[in-house]
């Protein structure tokens, strides 16, 4: 079993669920609205709706863990489908498991993969 040295940080549960809770200053008046989330941290049922310029999304949490949705919406989504969120999407990198507002939201599908439009809002229900 590998032993951290002095030099490397032991990361424990706590740091990580630390990481994962959105910040004070990222919600927003509306008690249901964040700028950003976590979808581990989501009960199955849970409903989060997205918008983008062109498209409201919903989706449904089935396994927030595993980051299995359903989604509705969109010419791609027109009936509930079942689909993986991969996470927020920049040019740079993919910010796994999490939505944020101004960030593309990238999906795994039964069809291939889609990235969505920039996320205008995201609200949690």
């Amino acid at each position: 079993m590998h032993q951290p040295d002095a030099a490397t940080p032991a990361h424990s549960i706590r740091d990580v669920e630390m990481d994962l809770m959105p910040a004070p200053e990222q919600s927003g008046a509306d008690p249901g609205h964040f700028r950003s989330v976590a979808l581990p941290l989501l009960l199955p049922g849970t409903q989060v709706t997205l918008h983008t310029d062109s498209t409201c999304y919903r989706m449904v949490v089935i396994d927030g863990a595993e980051r299995r949705i359903t989604i509705t919406g969109g010419k791609l989504f027109p009936e509930s489908t079942e689909a993986e969120l991969v996470g927020a999407s920049d040019d740079e990198s993919v910010k796994v498991g999490w939505i944020v507002e101004g960030f593309q939201v990238e999906l795994l599908t039964a069809r291939g993969p889609v990235l969505t439009p920039s996320v205008l809002s995201v609200d949690v229900d």
